[in-house]
């Protein structure tokens, strides 16, 4: 937007005929002046209107839930990719782990991805339910 203003706008300044050039310069500050006015009203509108709402709405979320905000942003970044038009080679995608680390809990895993397909494999997770429970023979 600023390059594009900078080059219509104040460019055009130099095809007005009749005006000194002291006074072509004047106006081409007066308009870059405004822009950065311009530009700072839209920021804190944005900053007003969508991030600080955001930013405290975070502030306040449970764990759980700032681990499916945390997954949903990953998604959107890889629709957005996928989508787009632009040049990028690789991207995000597909299962997604989620962890949460807090103080009181350290790391927990909410929602985990594994390397095989679950169904095809019930034998690892017997062994995984036997080991909880003290192994094969019954030892702790």
């Amino acid at each position: 937007m600023e390059k594009g203003y900078e080059s219509e706008v104040i460019g055009s300044m130099d095809n007005l005929d009749g005006l000194s050039d002291e006074l072509k310069e004047r106006v081409k500050t007066t308009l870059r002046d405004a822009l950065e006015a311009y530009i700072e009203k839209i920021a804190d509108h944005a900053r007003e209107t969508s991030i600080q709402p955001v930013s405290q709405a975070v502030r306040i979320l449970p764990k759980e839930e700032l681990a499916s905000m945390a997954e949903s942003l990953v998604n959107l970044t890889s629709f957005k990719r996928q989508v787009a038009l632009d040049s990028f080679e690789g991207t995000v995608g597909g299962p997604i782990d989620v962890a949460v680390i807090s103080r009181g809990d350290g790391f927990i895993w909410i929602k985990r991805k594994h390397y095989f397909k679950p169904e095809l494999n019930s034998q690892f997770f017997d062994n995984k339910r036997l080991a909880r429970e003290g192994g094969c023979n019954g030892e702790k």
